[in-house]
Parts: C-alpha cells; sequence; structure tokens
C-alpha cells in the first residue's frame, strides 16, 4: 500500500511525514518513508523498497502525480505550514533568499488544488498541538486499524520535531532579514498564506532579484537582474525569469519596465513562457520611460513547466539599458457559464 503525506518544505511536513509513519507501522507492519514528486519517482521507490508499506513523502508534486492522487479518491495527508517556514527551510539548504523564495513558491502553488481535493487531511501546525487528537484523525482518515488505546499510547511515545520551535526560530530568523529580503519573500508568498486562512489568493508578486539578465556575451554565471540590463548587442531575451510555478486557472500578468533615453526606437517582445508561449506582446520604446503592460494567459491542469516571464530585443541594438521593476500575477475572473451559454445563443440567432 501506498499512503501520501504531501506539505510544504518544513519541520513540520517531515514532522507529519514521521507520524504517519510510525502509525502505519503499528498499524500495518512494515513501512517505508521515501521521497516521491513524480510517477517516475513512486515507481522507483516501489521496486527497490522490501516494505510492504510505502509513505510517499512530497513536496513538490508534479501536474500529473497531483491529477492521479486526486482522481484515485483515496486519503491523503496535506501539511500547510507556514510558508516562511518553507523559505527558512530552503535557505537552510541553498543559503539564498531568493532562491529558497523561489523554491517555497512553488511547493505552495502544487498544494492550491490538493487543498480542495475531498480526500485530503489539510492539517495545519496549530493541529499538533493536540497529538492525541491529530493522531486519532490520521488513524480516522486512513482507515488504521488501531483502537483508541493504541492510537493514545502512539502519541505518548511519539517524539519529533518540536514544532513551537519551529515557529520561534523562524520568525527569529525572518526578523534577522533585510528589509528587502523580507520583500522578496513576502511577495512571492503572501498571498498563498493568507490562501491557506481560507482566503482567495489576491496577488504575487516577483522583485527583480527572481529574475536574470540576459547577458552578452553569455556569461556561465546567472546574473540575477539587480542592475540594468543592457540592450546593446544581438537579438536575445535581455531578461527572463523567475522559474516558479502558478496553480492551475486563468491569470493576468503585469510586469513593470523601465527604459534610458538611449533606448529609444527599440523595440522588444514581453511573453509569459512556461514550457510554451502562452502570451505575448510588443512594446516600443520612444524614450526614457516606464512601461507597465499586461498579459493574459492560462495555466492549463496538465502543465508542470515554471512560468517565466521574457523580455527579448526584436533586432541589434547600440545603446540602451532597461531594468525591470517588479511582475505581478494575479487571478483572471473567469466568464460565468451561463453568460457564455447566452452569448453563444445570441450568436446563433
Amino acid at each position: 500500500m501506498v499512503l501520501f503525506s504531501i506539505g510544504l518544505p518544513s519541520r513540520f511536513s517531515e514532522w507529519c511525514d514521521a507520524l504517519l509513519h510510525h502509525l502505519v507501522e503499528r498499524a500495518l507492519g512494515s513501512a517505508e518513508a521515501v521521497g516521491v514528486n513524480g510517477l517516475d519517482d513512486l515507481a522507483a521507490a516501489a521496486i527497490r523498497s522490501n516494505a510492504a508499506h510505502l509513505i510517499a513523502c512530497s513536496r513538490h508534486p508534479v501536474a500529473r502525480l497531483r491529477n492521479e492522487i486526486v482522481q484515485s479518491q483515496r486519503p491523503f495527508l496535506l501539511a500547510l505550514g507556514e510558508p516562511r517556514a518553507a523559505v527558512r527551510r530552503m535557505f537552510e539548504h541553498l543559503a539564498n533568499v531568493a532562491d529558497a523564495t523561489r523554491v517555497a513558491a512553488c511547493s505552495c502553488a502544487a498544494m492550491v488544488e490538493l487543498a480542495r481535493a475531498p480526500h485530503a487531511l489539510v492539517i495545519g501546525p496549530s493541529d499538533g498541538r493536540s497529538l492525541r487528537q491529530l493522531a486519532s484523525a490520521i488513524v480516522d482518515h486512513f482507515a488504521l486499524p488501531l483502537d483508541a488505546s493504541e492510537v493514545q499510547h502512539i502519541a505518548d511515545q511519539f517524539t519529533a520535531v518540536d514544532l513551537p520551535a519551529e515557529a520561534t526560530d523562524t520568525e527569529g530568523w525572518w526578523r534577522q532579514l533585510s528589509e528587502r529580503e523580507q520583500e522578496i519573500a513576502s511577495g512571492a508568498l503572501e498571498a498563498y498564506s493568507e490562501h491557506f486562512s481560507s482566503q482567495d489568493i489576491e496577488r504575487l508578486v516577483w522583485q527583480p532579484e527572481l529574475f536574470y539578465i540576459g547577458e552578452e556575451p553569455v556569461s556561465s554565471v546567472l546574473a540575477p537582474a539587480t542592475r540594468p540590463a543592457d540592450l546593446t548587442g544581438r537579438p536575445r531575451f535581455v531578461l527572463y525569469g523567475p522559474f516558479i510555478n502558478l496553480p492551475p486557472g486563468p491569470w493576468l500578468a503585469d510586469v513593470v519596465l523601465g527604459f534610458s533615453a538611449e533606448a529609444a526606437d527599440i523595440g522588444l517582445t514581453v511573453e509569459v513562457f512556461a514550457g510554451d508561449r502562452l502570451a505575448s506582446t510588443r512594446i516600443e520604446v520612444v524614450g526614457e520611460q516606464v512601461i507597465e503592460t499586461r498579459l493574459g494567459f492560462t495555466i492549463e491542469d496538465s502543465l508542470d513547466e515554471p512560468v517565466q516571464i521574457r523580455v527579448a530585443t526584436e533586432r541589434a541594438a547600440f545603446d540602451g539599458r532597461v531594468v525591470i521593476g517588479y511582475a505581478a500575477m494575479q487571478r483572471q475572473a473567469t466568464v460565468p457559464e451561463e453568460t457564455r451559454q447566452r452569448l453563444a445563443n445570441a450568436l446563433r440567432r
């Protein structure tokens, strides 16, 4: 049997993995916890494991795996902690706030659809305050053959991550960041934090530090877009990034760019790319100016590619600079089905 424990990359999710593993071993026999983000990962783990049961622990399940989990209508565990804790956890490995934010944001996007699944047991750090109740909820959700006394004994004996300490450590780490570093993480993640508390996803803001400069000549080291990009040189993508996934659905991207006076008469293309071009528009620079452009696009349920905003010159340029202010993502309102039907009927008359 395969049981899924999915969550943001945090100690809280690791704690949930360990608790589920402990309960399954007690109820069903030998079990092994394995990292799984795709179907290939799952197949490889099943082949290699000698355990009777697998605890598939996932931090960024790809679209196909998410769809299979939902369509199977089998119970799974979904641990939604504080996104800032996910940034901190990834910072421990990457030592860079922008990179840690990028990973955490991709994980948040993967959780949105799963949280709506009817067979998900969605839990947060506050649920860990009563370990007995949480263990009982997991046992009931997965229909594990354990009676109340066994569950109580397991809960009393279980020791893992100190959840209050994680919250305190995250808050202390956050205060040590610079104001700019906090803006980078908050812009990309705050809307998810509100969404996981039953709010709509209002607005995601991707700051320049999450983008890269397409330098000429090409450099082997990626240059963050924290300075203006030189337009001089052959036609190319002068700005691109941030390589962050978005939840499925219709979106609007507002991209703010600043140009130097020398960039006058240069034409550029701004596009949304995720494995394929999803939307594009053309802008013509007339001098020193700030241009805000809006693009509408849709992320399909099956799309696994991270999103890029790419800015490209159309022809060789001899001068000029461009700087990105930010790219803001917001949900695009969908046309109600009754309105679609009414318009379709009107056109048939």
